[in-house]
């Protein structure tokens, strides 16, 4: 028998309380909630990557399983009047994963909306969801978004949905300037993006090689242009690869 402060009881317990917080949260996002921002984000939290959990040093909470339930509750939010409450309840849906796919219609009409932040989400969304052949069109609209990483983002979740659009040039259109202002996770986005669109991206070498040849020769101490530039090196060795395949 477990004696009275047993860390393993006191840990199932908060599980226990994590997930009755999580059940309350949607249940409040299913009327008319006034703090709904509050809600999105503890959803967003609890759907994404464990929290420490207090009672037990070292141990973490397991992520909690969004439910087709939730993902609706939080799709109510997508066109709340505030951009932040619509920016918060698209990180739920982009931590729910493909567990969201009922709701993208919702997630793709916000790629109209007139805040970038707002569009940005909604393009994070449908690059990690695999959308369906219905969102394509609002897809293809956002390849020319005045901002790049809804360009890149939407080349993710065309290519993931098996759309035939012609991507590798909105890529090679929009490729980073790779200079002092550039960071690396905005490189690595596009080399993402540059990586969904498989054998197309061929014709992406020129500016592939181009940007290999750069970033060897930049001196920075930051671990993240290393890690781009072995994604570089072998999206390129890949690349050269389907130029020699049958």
């Amino acid at each position: 028998m477990p004696h009275h402060g047993d860390p393993e009881v006191a840990f199932r317990e908060t599980l226990a309380q994590d997930r009755a917080r999580i059940d309350a949260a949607i249940e409040r996002l299913s009327g008319e909630e006034t703090k709904a921002e509050r809600f999105l984000l503890a959803l967003a939290g609890a759907w994404g990557r464990p929290v420490p959990c207090r009672v037990s040093l070292g141990r973490r909470l397991p992520p909690v399983a969004p439910t087709e339930r939730g993902v609706k509750c939080v799709a109510r939010w997508v066109s709340a009047a505030s951009p932040d409450v619509q920016r918060a309840a698209l990180s739920a849906l982009e931590k729910a994963g493909v567990v969201s796919r009922p709701v993208l219609g919702t997630v793709a009409d916000a790629l109209a909306s007139k805040e970038p932040i707002v569009r940005l989400a909604a393009a994070r969304v449908l690059a990690r969801a695999a959308p369906c052949p219905e969102q394509a069109p609002a897809l293809r609209r956002a390849l020319s978004d005045e901002l790049f990483t809804v360009r890149w983002l939407a080349v993710e979740a065309l290519a993931r949905s098996g759309d035939e659009h012609p991507l590798a040039p909105v890529l090679a259109a929009s490729r980073p300037r790779l200079d002092a202002r550039l960071a690396a996770y905005r490189l690595e986005s596009w080399l993402r993006a540059v990586a969904t669109v498989g054998r197309d991206a061929s014709a992406l070498l020129p500016e592939m090689n181009e940007l290999l040849d750069r970033i060897s020769a930049l001196s920075r101490s930051d671990t993240s242009w290393h890690e781009s530039r072995f994604m570089i090196e072998r999206l390129v060795r890949e690349l050269r690869a389907t130029q020699g395949a049958p």
